[in-house]
């Protein structure tokens, strides 16, 4: 039914909830699975803040790094993860991900914010599920079992979440 799952990750407990989702999926479909992460812009504002905007762009793509490593470390052993690093507007570079490959499904977590900050801040699930043509699954609460892989997965891949050298 599923061959091509994409799913995005952002380290929250509803995304690690859905990556375990896409990959008992993926096993049960025998799918490809693509873990995309978003590093989100720094904001035009920033410049005017005592901090350095490139030192925080950096940080940025770290933590995107790191998000990625975290994800790929918790797949099932013998799953094949293939990783994408994107930046910007993270509902834009998602569905963007979604338009460049051939994805028949993507799994979100969804950060269960109320009606009214949804209103203020958007939602990347409604930007994802509004702006894309394929089918969407959102899982908005975490699932006992999918913090378990992660705790494993972060030893193995030292505190701070980078590989081990």
């Amino acid at each position: 039914m599923f061959s091509n799952i994409l799913v995005a990750y952002d380290g929250s407990p509803t995304s690690r909830s859905a990556l375990t989702q896409a990959y008992e999926l993926a096993q049960a479909e025998d799918a490809d699975v693509t873990v995309v992460t978003v590093a989100p812009t720094v904001a035009p504002l920033a410049a005017l803040a005592p901090v350095s905007v490139e030192g925080l762009r950096a940080e940025l793509d770290r933590w995107a790094r790191t998000k990625l490593d975290e994800a790929k470390a918790a797949a099932p052993d013998g799953m094949a993860v293939r990783a994408v690093e994107r930046r910007g507007h993270v509902g834009d570079e998602i569905v963007a991900e979604i338009e460049s490959g051939d994805y028949d499904l993507v799994v979100l977590g969804s950060r269960g914010h109320g009606r009214l900050t949804t209103e203020i801040l958007g939602s990347v699930n409604n930007h994802v599920h509004y702006h894309s043509n394929v089918p969407t699954l959102t899982i908005d609460a975490v699932e006992a079992g999918a913090l378990s892989r992660f705790e494993g997965a972060r030893v193995a891949a030292g505190e701070s979440g980078a590989p081990r050298s």
